[in-house]
């Protein structure tokens, strides 16, 4: 019964209200951003930008989730969520991106998405060659 359990996301990283960090950051697990991030993100997890978070200019995620404002590249393997209040400026590469009432985007979206036929098709013409 207890190997069923779930795993939890944990965020272990919190960037506080009134903390600036200029500089970049790379890290494997889960951030969330109340303060102000002035650099480069990368993390192998997710990034939460709180109400009064604020990032930029590039962020590189699982899933990013914006109450507050993030702007520049933004780059994510799952989905871009904005929130009511959140405000995403720039250019965003995802696999999804669902923008709640009230929430803004300004910028350009390239939703991808994986295509299992292409490799289907591919390895057809191959073995017919």
């Amino acid at each position: 019964m207890l190997n069923k359990k779930k795993k939890q996301k944990v965020i272990e990283t919190i960037i506080g209200k009134e903390t600036v960090i200029e500089g970049n950051i790379k890290l494997p697990t889960s951030l969330r951003i109340d303060g102000k991030v002035y650099g480069e993100i990368k993390c192998e997890g997710n990034v939460y930008i709180g109400k009064h978070g604020y990032a930029e200019p590039a962020i590189e995620a699982k899933n990013i989730i914006v109450a507050g404002e993030a702007n520049g590249n933004i780059i994510v393997s799952e989905k871009i969520q904005i929130h009511a209040g959140g405000k995403v400026s720039g250019q965003v590469q995802s696999g999804g991106l669902i923008i709640e009432e009230g929430g803004l985007f300004n910028g350009n979206s390239t939703i991808h998405t994986p295509n299992k036929h292409t490799k289907k098709s591919t390895e057809s013409k191959n073995k017919a060659i």
